[in-house]
Protein backbone atom coordinates (compact mmCIF):
# COMPACT_ATOMS: atom_id res chain seq x y z
CA UNK A 1 0.00 0.00 0.00
CA UNK A 2 1.13 3.50 -0.56
CA UNK A 3 0.47 6.92 1.44
CA UNK A 4 0.84 9.66 -1.40
CA UNK A 5 3.97 8.62 -3.02
CA UNK A 6 4.74 6.85 0.29
CA UNK A 7 5.58 3.07 0.52
CA UNK A 8 3.55 1.79 3.67
CA UNK A 9 5.29 0.08 6.39
CA UNK A 10 3.74 -2.86 8.43
CA UNK A 11 4.41 -2.30 11.69
CA UNK A 12 2.92 -4.01 15.24
CA UNK A 13 3.30 -1.37 17.72
CA UNK A 14 0.91 0.92 19.84
CA UNK A 15 0.56 4.30 19.73
CA UNK A 16 3.07 6.37 22.18
CA UNK A 17 0.30 8.38 23.68
CA UNK A 18 -2.87 6.68 23.88
CA UNK A 19 -2.30 2.96 23.17
CA UNK A 20 -3.66 2.22 19.72
CA UNK A 21 -2.66 -0.30 17.99
CA UNK A 22 -1.09 0.60 14.90
CA UNK A 23 -0.44 -1.74 12.04
CA UNK A 24 1.03 1.04 9.08
CA UNK A 25 3.28 3.89 8.86
CA UNK A 26 3.95 5.79 5.82
CA UNK A 27 8.19 5.43 7.50
CA UNK A 28 9.90 2.75 9.39
CA UNK A 29 9.87 3.33 12.69
CA UNK A 30 13.65 3.35 13.97
CA UNK A 31 12.78 2.40 17.86
CA UNK A 32 14.84 5.53 19.42
CA UNK A 33 11.85 7.57 19.14
CA UNK A 34 8.40 7.41 19.95
CA UNK A 35 5.54 6.56 17.43
CA UNK A 36 1.87 8.01 17.47
CA UNK A 37 -1.38 7.48 15.96
CA UNK A 38 -2.60 9.32 13.20
CA UNK A 39 -5.33 10.97 15.74
CA UNK A 40 -2.74 11.91 18.13
CA UNK A 41 -0.22 13.33 16.19
CA UNK A 42 -3.27 15.25 14.20
CA UNK A 43 -4.33 16.54 17.45
CA UNK A 44 -0.40 17.68 18.31
CA UNK A 45 -0.18 19.18 15.07
CA UNK A 46 -3.22 21.11 15.68
CA UNK A 47 -2.16 22.60 18.92
CA UNK A 48 1.29 23.53 17.68
CA UNK A 49 0.13 25.49 15.11
CA UNK A 50 -2.64 27.17 17.46
CA UNK A 51 0.61 28.39 19.66
CA UNK A 52 2.12 30.31 16.69
CA UNK A 53 1.31 33.43 16.11
CA UNK A 54 0.21 34.97 13.18
CA UNK A 55 1.97 36.60 10.64
CA UNK A 56 0.89 40.55 10.73
CA UNK A 57 0.09 41.49 7.04
CA UNK A 58 1.26 44.96 5.74
CA UNK A 59 -0.61 47.08 3.21
CA UNK A 60 1.71 47.89 0.42
CA UNK A 61 1.08 49.53 -3.09
CA UNK A 62 4.58 47.63 -4.56
CA UNK A 63 5.72 45.74 -7.90
CA UNK A 64 7.38 42.59 -8.10
CA UNK A 65 10.96 43.36 -8.66
CA UNK A 66 11.09 39.74 -11.15
CA UNK A 67 7.75 39.68 -12.90
CA UNK A 68 6.15 43.38 -12.45
CA UNK A 69 2.88 41.75 -10.80
CA UNK A 70 1.66 44.38 -8.44
CA UNK A 71 1.63 43.48 -4.56
CA UNK A 72 -1.13 44.66 -2.24
CA UNK A 73 -0.16 42.74 1.19
CA UNK A 74 3.78 41.71 2.51
CA UNK A 75 4.01 40.13 5.97
CA UNK A 76 6.57 42.84 6.50
CA UNK A 77 6.91 46.23 5.61
CA UNK A 78 9.25 47.20 2.45
CA UNK A 79 12.26 49.50 3.70
CA UNK A 80 12.50 50.69 0.36
CA UNK A 81 16.35 49.85 -0.17
CA UNK A 82 15.45 46.20 -1.50
CA UNK A 83 13.90 44.50 -3.92
CA UNK A 84 10.39 43.49 -2.86
CA UNK A 85 9.53 39.63 -5.45
CA UNK A 86 6.10 38.15 -5.21
CA UNK A 87 5.59 34.83 -4.00
CA UNK A 88 6.05 33.05 -7.14
CA UNK A 89 9.24 35.01 -8.06
CA UNK A 90 11.07 34.77 -4.48
CA UNK A 91 10.12 31.17 -4.87
CA UNK A 92 11.64 31.12 -7.67
CA UNK A 93 15.04 32.74 -6.47
CA UNK A 94 15.18 30.23 -4.12
CA UNK A 95 15.17 27.49 -6.05
CA UNK A 96 17.92 28.85 -8.59
CA UNK A 97 20.25 29.74 -5.11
Amino acid sequence: MTFGDRQMHDVDINCAKCNTHISQLPFQPSGDRPVYCADCNRSYRESRSNDKPQAQMHEVDVDCAGCGTHISQLPFQPTGDKPVYCRDCMQARRNNA
